[in-house]
């Protein structure tokens, strides 16, 4: 029986990745083939790539990040060489990918929010937040403490779920009152593209707890929501400055040099119509980064619409917060 190259375990022959350290068991056959599928598609040989990057899917477990990048450039594959003669039933088309579709939609609620409740689990994440909470309740109230802890909490196990996915050990987060919370890794040996899935993972799981504010305060009236959906949209805009480890630094690591410039023309135009001030230090920071010599040349078409729609959904968070609390 084979056994893990990277902890020593015994594995299943037809294991894609070690159940205890989550190391890939075909990396070195998937490194090859997407080298490969690559010069495929730079010779201009889109069925070829695409042939190619099945080949890498079918390695690699489907609930990691690498598995939904290479569906993405699949699918971009598709759409170059066009529609595939094979329609769908008019019996099972329309209803089945609904039923697929709410299938999906309620398996993903219910493992996110199990993931979530892990970190409470943790004994030093737990009493972390109790301080937090304390410090925030003597400032500004106890609701407004629990709110912006819960905020900050799920930004970070948006990053601890996305390093699970790559199969890479996090701890849970830590909270620092009045500086913020951390995750501590334990391994981490990745891509550009995987980094910036889990530096933008925080971002994305906080502007979904920010817009579960704002739609507390739609559904209450109560401005002690708006309040904690403005400090949502405007901690996670501070975490989107793409600087030092904050996560647009990590967001931006994949973009290349004219996608680095879509982001900086997209957040100089949405702060001049919002005038938030974050968005300012997130084009001056990312003029910065367009000089930088670690830009790939191969852009990230996946980043770049994750940093982009964050922006902008962050911001229009930010705005109304900040209306419905004057």
């Amino acid at each position: 029986m084979p056994s893990c190259a990277e902890c020593g375990i015994p594995l299943d022959p037809s294991a894609l990745a070690c159940p205890a350290c989550h190391k890939l068991t075909r990396s070195e056959q998937l490194t090859a083939w997407a080298a490969e599928a690559r010069a495929a598609t730079a010779r201009g040989d889109a069925a070829g790539a695409r042939a190619l990057w099945v080949q890498c899917a079918a390695i690699l477990p489907a609930d990691t990040v690498q598995y939904r990048s290479i569906q993405a450039r699949i699918a971009e594959l598709d759409a170059r060489i066009g529609p595939s003669p094979a329609a769908p039933s008019a019996t099972t088309g329309k209803w089945g990918k609904s039923a697929a579709g709410a299938g999906s939609v309620l398996l993903l609620l219910l493992g996110k929010g199990k993931m979530l409740l892990l970190g409470l689990t943790k004994l030093s994440t737990f009493v972390s937040m109790l301080a937090w909470v304390g410090v925030y309740w003597a400032l500004y109230g106890w609701w407004f403490a629990l709110g912006s802890v819960f905020s900050i909490y799920v930004h970070e196990m948006g990053h601890v779920i996305a390093l699970r996915r790559l199969g890479i050990p996090a701890d849970a987060p830590m909270f620092i009152p009045g500086v913020g919370a951390f995750v501590r890794l334990r391994r981490l040996s990745i891509s550009p593209e995987q980094d910036s899935r889990i530096g933008l993972a925080g971002p994305i799981y906080g502007c979904g707890a920010a817009l579960a504010a704002m739609g507390a305060f739609y559904a209450t009236g109560s401005k002690a929501w708006g309040a904690i959906a403005h400090f949502g949209a405007v901690i996670n805009l501070f975490n989107m400055i793409p600087v030092w480890q904050l996560d647009g630094s990590r967001g931006v690591r994949s973009a290349s040099s004219p996608q680095r410039l879509i982001i900086v023309v997209l957040a100089a135009g949405l702060w001049i119509v919002t005038s938030q001030p974050m968005l300012f230090l997130i084009a001056a920071a990312g003029v910065l980064r367009l000089f930088t010599k670690d830009a790939p040349a191969e852009g990230d078409s996946t980043g770049l619409m994750q940093f982009a729609g964050l922006l902008v959904a962050l911001s229009a968070i930010a705005v109304l917060a900040q209306r419905v609390g004057q």
